[in-house]
């Protein structure tokens, strides 16, 4: 039998997910992928915004958009903390599509008014929303 675990993903407005039938997660760290299994050390890791991929216990993956964040492992539960996440099947493509295009257009047309950090972190959040739906697609 697998071995499970908890996993929780909060924002500041909502717990958009509490499972305790999970197998396997995979996070987007500073430093890389990092994947989790039941019974794992403790850790704390810095989370950028991407895919959270995470396995049921009947081998099912599912992904989860999170912006960004912490993941806290620890007495076999995974707890992330985020600005904001969303499933994959909630996030509109044709909405990130344009505000990917919005913002290189934005880029490419620098004005002295343009912040730049803002307008480059709403590009990669876009960019990664898209990603987890590509990522979440490709799994079916």
């Amino acid at each position: 039998m697998t071995k499970l675990m908890q996993l929780e993903v909060i924002t500041p407005d909502k717990s958009l997910l509490v499972r305790n039938d999970v197998s396997y997660v995979l996070a987007e760290t500073v430093i890389g992928g990092l994947g989790i299994l039941a019974n794992h050390a403790p850790l704390i890791a810095t989370l950028t915004e991407g895919p959270l991929k995470y396995q049921d216990e009947t081998g099912a993956l599912h992904f989860v958009y999170v912006e960004g964040g912490f993941m806290e492992v620890g007495s076999n539960k995974v707890t992330i903390l985020s600005v904001d996440a969303e499933d994959a099947s909630d996030i509109d493509v044709e909405k990130n599509k344009h505000r990917v295009e919005a913002a290189q257009n934005r880029l490419s047309n620098l004005e002295p008014t343009t912040d730049i950090v803002a307008v480059a972190a709403r590009l990669r959040c876009a960019k990664a929303r898209l990603k987890t739906v590509e990522r979440a697609q490709a799994q079916r």
